[in-house]
């Protein structure tokens, strides 16, 4: 029998995916503004807060509700089909609040004991942003990229890459609050303009340590904070499983496009005068490309189901899981491309406009899976050379070799 917890965390479920799902018509009406503007407005923002959407990651003591990564691809799935640029600003958002609640109790504290609806972006370094270790913390100085969401974000996570004296850099994740940095308005891509994914300037920010966690501390296992946090949700691997995040994006988007085919294509006849819906050539190419979007999904949902269970048993995982949950999240993406992809031939003159919203599906689906984590040529090689026993490298992934 369900406990009492279980029953209202199925509930609270519920009701996020049934929000989500209730603002598909609204995104989908501000989605055009939303790559013209490059960014999407306030109002679209202020809802996901309100919906509690931002929480589903959080750590309780601060209202959130430590679920796991399907209810990320739910709400993700709803939200896709109606902007996929705000689908990417609510998954990279959410994740930053993940590994957060991985932290250390004070920076956790820094970030929610005060204001519990903060969200916090991620940002790159650029070609000149310098970082050097100091008493109790890093300087960190120049340009950092790619800060999905920063319009809406109190708090940036930049990934700092540490000089050490042996070895190579030290790779972090620290917090900068939005006080200690200029936003550049530089983002002008062809694919989710409207995530407004800009870069900003940090001049010789003082970063204490205790807002910084490496990418060892969150390969998979005990972290900081999941010795006050004891959902299995913090022990989960950032560079294994976090990558769900973009991969449950492309998911929504490609679910956006194929709705939009079959809503063009329903009352259409072709010069002969023939249903368009009727037709068997395009009856297929939607057939094999929802079944293309499902089995995505159940892959991704494979990976999610098996981490936690990995994660609730205190194991570590091994590198064949490491390795298999990046190559299903890769070939997931490739999936919600190839559905796209598949529907093109069908959009015809009409689906060439820039303003088609299956148009705009094609160009966030490719932007998504652009992403360096859903490089499905690496992802598979990667776990091919695993398979043949070579021993993998990249400390990120696979620690301790």
């Amino acid at each position: 029998m369900d406990s009492a917890s279980d029953v209202r965390d199925r509930a609270l479920r519920e009701q996020l995916i049934a929000s989500a799902r209730d603002m598909i018509p609204v995104l989908r009406e501000r989605a055009p503004a939303a790559e013209k503007n490059r960014r999407v407005v306030d109002e679209t923002q202020k809802a996901f807060i309100e919906a509690g959407f931002y929480r589903i990651f959080q750590p309780r003591r601060y209202g959130g509700y430590e679920m796991g990564f399907e209810v990320m691809l739910d709400i993700a799935a709803e939200i896709g089909r109606g902007c996929g640029s705000s689908c990417w600003i609510f998954t990279n958002l959410v994740g930053q609040t993940w590994i957060n609640g991985m932290k250390g109790l004070e920076a956790q504290d820094d970030v929610w004991k005060e204001t519990p609806d903060a969200v916090i972006a991620s940002s790159f370094p650029g070609k000149d942003a310098t970082v050097k270790e100091v008493d109790g913390g890093w300087i960190a100085d120049g340009t950092w990229s790619f800060a999905s969401g920063l319009d809406f974000a109190d708090w940036s996570n930049l990934q700092l890459f540490v000089p050490q004296k042996e070895g190579p850099p030290q790779h972090q994740f620290a917090l900068v609050p939005k006080s200690e940095f200029d936003i550049v308005d530089d983002w002008f891509p062809s694919g989710l303009a409207g995530t407004g994914s800009r870069s900003l300037i940090v001049r010789e920010a003082f970063i204490p340590k205790h807002r910084g966690i490496s990418a060892a501390q969150v390969a998979g296992g005990p972290t900081p904070g999941s010795g006050v946090n004891p959902s299995p949700l913090y022990q989960m691997p950032l560079f294994a499983i976090g990558t769900k995040q973009f991969a449950s994006t492309a998911y929504g988007i490609a679910l956006g496009a194929l709705d939009a085919m079959v809503a063009d294509l329903a009352p259409r006849h072709s010069a002969h005068g023939d249903k368009l819906s009727e037709l068997p050539t395009v009856q297929a190419r939607i057939g094999e490309a929802s079944a293309e979007l499902e089995a995505a999904r159940l892959l991704l949902m494979y990976d999610i189901e098996e981490s936690w269970q990995v994660a609730e048993s205190g194991v570590s995982p091994s590198q064949e899981h490491r390795a298999r949950w990046r190559r299903n999240n890769a070939y997931a993406g490739k999936l919600c491309v190839q559905a796209v992809e598949r529907l093109f031939p069908l959009a015809g003159g009409r689906g060439l406009a820039f303003d088609s919203p299956f148009q705009r599906g094609l160009r966030d689906v490719l932007a998504a899976t652009s992403q360096n984590s859903m490089a499905w040529d690496v992802a598979a090689i990667t776990y091919g050379h695993l398979r043949f026993g070579a021993v993998l490298t990249d400390p990120r992934l696979f620690p301790g070799r």
